[in-house]
């Protein structure tokens, strides 16, 4: 992407997701490396393995960005601290042949691709992100912002990612699919309370 990222709502809203998992998260250090594992096992379970180095890489950053902006840093907070705490919410979307990562927090500050010297620390995440993601960008929301990158999956097909199966007994009641013994079961744990 050679432009800054607009504002807009992105082109994804117009497709169809084919599936979705979403992690809400406390505004803290550890974070970034929860939202990695959250990545990794989602896209493990979608049969999108090959994406996880971007895609981890991609999250931590935009993560990142949003425990500075709305987040605790301090290693030993104060209550006080706490008790103002924010979310920071991991969204992934996956397309036929892609996967969006979405990261909404509080802050209505958009966020801004910089290009630091040679000898600034930090600075770089958005450079990253750029780098790696097919196409990235950012728009306000009620409550916030939300920041969003795009990543193909290389041997993607319509076909390859798995699909959702309907149930074939979906007008069987509930009651014809319970378990006896683990009705009992809960039973005798509830009268035990």
């Amino acid at each position: 992407m050679n432009q800054p990222p607009s504002e807009e709502e992105p082109f994804y809203f117009s497709q169809r997701a084919r599936f979705m998992d979403q992690l809400n998260l406390a505004a803290v250090g550890s974070a970034v490396s929860v939202s990695r594992h959250f990545i990794r096992l989602t896209l493990s379970k979608w049969h999108a393995r090959s994406i996880e180095g971007d895609a981890a890489l991609v999250v931590s950053e935009l993560v990142t960005n949003a425990v500075k902006v709305t987040g605790v840093l301090d290693r030993q907070p104060t209550w006080v601290g706490l008790e103002t705490l924010s979310l920071v919410t991991v969204r992934l979307i996956g397309l036929d042949t892609s996967v969006v990562i979405e990261v909404w927090d509080v802050s209505q500050k958009m966020p801004v691709l910089r290009k630091p010297g040679d000898d600034t620390e930090g600075g770089r995440g958005l450079l990253l992100v750029e780098e790696t993601a097919k196409d990235w960008g950012s728009y306000r929301t009620p409550r916030g912002k939300l920041v969003w990158a795009e990543i193909p999956v290389p041997e993607a097909t319509p076909s390859v990612l798995p699909r959702r199966r309907r149930s074939e007994r979906s007008n069987v009641r509930l009651a014809a699919r319970a378990d006896p013994w683990l009705l009992r079961s809960l039973l005798v744990g509830l009268q035990t309370i």
